[in-house]
């Protein structure tokens, strides 16, 4: 199973080791969890079903279905599954967050929504789905109806989430004395909050006040539990910005506080971005290797290394590699337009003409 869903494996397995009941229940709960672990993912779902059909309200079996499912590759029925089990149990955030880190993953917003619509129909007034509602109908532009729900889940003082969720829809309209108080307001509540000081550090980056935002961003990486996934975060919000070398301070410590090894996307965004402040290009290059070697043919990353030979002064190598991309990429598609650039950029570099494919 994929790194990214091992916090709700872990999940599983607290509440196991915490509700160590008898019973069928139990015990179908148990061994669908064993089979979960182990990669079986269809034997974990005829276990978990068998949990659910004992016991209909066993939140924690509907969660190894769902888990089971993305195994499988089946999305649609992952997020079903996740909805029963916030059903089973409403007031559990940790369930609210796994569906809506499914819906990111896997493109799913409107039927999480729908999910969510049922969730709020069966507990009206029910804080942690109106927050995760407005999430979804931000996710899906629907920005009148991502207000309505976040305004009315942020009224509650410990939504956290949802004030987190607002602030960052005024970021997005560039109203940051909006965001800026509803964070501040946040903040006295739980001071520690990582994602509520994240977004208060990329509300002052944002404004370039750069030393205020490193604060917010120290703040945020002290209090929480994946510091390499959230300097990864950090870095990105940086490059986005144009902070270039302030990005890659902060990918080099996801690069050191993260989970080994890394994940190429790190190592190739790290590489691109020494390339591009034609810094460290020896090092860069070895990074980009890194990602390489973890998807061949991926033109992303066979772009990120061109580029570094390129800026090395060795254009003929970066040709060659910017011919395996193209080969890699479908014959149309922005990202086809870039990679063409690309090539007429290094042809160009040794006085050569270069007619587009297109």
């Amino acid at each position: 199973m994929n790194r990214q869903w091992l916090p709700a494996l872990a999940l599983l397995g607290v509440f196991v080791i915490e509700n160590p009941q008898c019973g069928v229940t139990a015990e179908h709960r148990r061994l669908a969890l064993y089979y979960l672990d182990q990669g079986h993912y269809a034997r974990a779902l005829i276990e978990a079903r068998r949990a659910v059909r004992e016991e209909k309200d066993d939140a924690p079996s509907y969660l190894v279905m769902a888990m089971a499912e993305l195994g499988l590759e089946r999305p649609e029925a992952a997020v079903a599954a996740l909805g029963q089990a916030i059903l089973a149990d409403p007031d559990n955030p940790q369930y609210y967050a796994t569906l809506r880190q499914v819906c990111q993953e896997e493109k799913r917003f409107d039927q999480g929504r729908k999910v969510l619509d049922q969730v709020l129909e069966a507990h009206p007034g029910n804080r942690l789905a109106q927050s995760s509602l407005g999430w979804a109908y931000a996710q899906l532009d629907d920005e009148d109806q991502a207000r309505q729900w976040l305004e009315e889940a942020a009224g509650d003082s410990a939504a956290t989430f949802a004030q987190v969720q607002l602030a960052r829809f005024h970021l997005r309209h560039q109203r940051y004395a909006e965001a800026a108080q509803i964070l501040e307001a946040a903040l006295i509540q739980a001071p520690e909050d990582p994602a509520a000081l994240l977004a208060l550090g990329e509300c002052r980056l944002r404004q370039g006040l750069q030393e205020v935002a490193a604060r917010r961003f120290a703040a945020a990486l002290e209090h929480s539990e994946e510091q390499g996934t959230l300097a990864g975060q950090i870095a990105s919000l940086c490059y986005d910005q144009g902070q270039r070398r302030l990005a890659i301070e902060y990918y080099e410590q996801a690069l050191r506080l993260g989970p080994q090894p890394p994940a190429p996307g790190l190592l190739n965004n790290l590489a691109w971005a020494y390339g591009e402040e034609n810094l460290e290009l020896e090092r860069a290059l070895e990074l980009s290797l890194q990602a390489l070697k973890s998807d061949a043919d991926n033109p992303v990353y066979l772009d990120t290394y061109a580029e570094l030979f390129f800026r090395r002064g060795d254009a003929a190598r970066a040709i060659a590699l910017m011919r395996r991309a193209l080969e890699s990429k479908p014959a149309e598609g922005e990202q086809r337009h870039y990679l063409e650039g690309q090539m007429q950029k290094f042809h160009q570099a040794l006085g050569l003409s270069y007619s587009s494919s297109l």
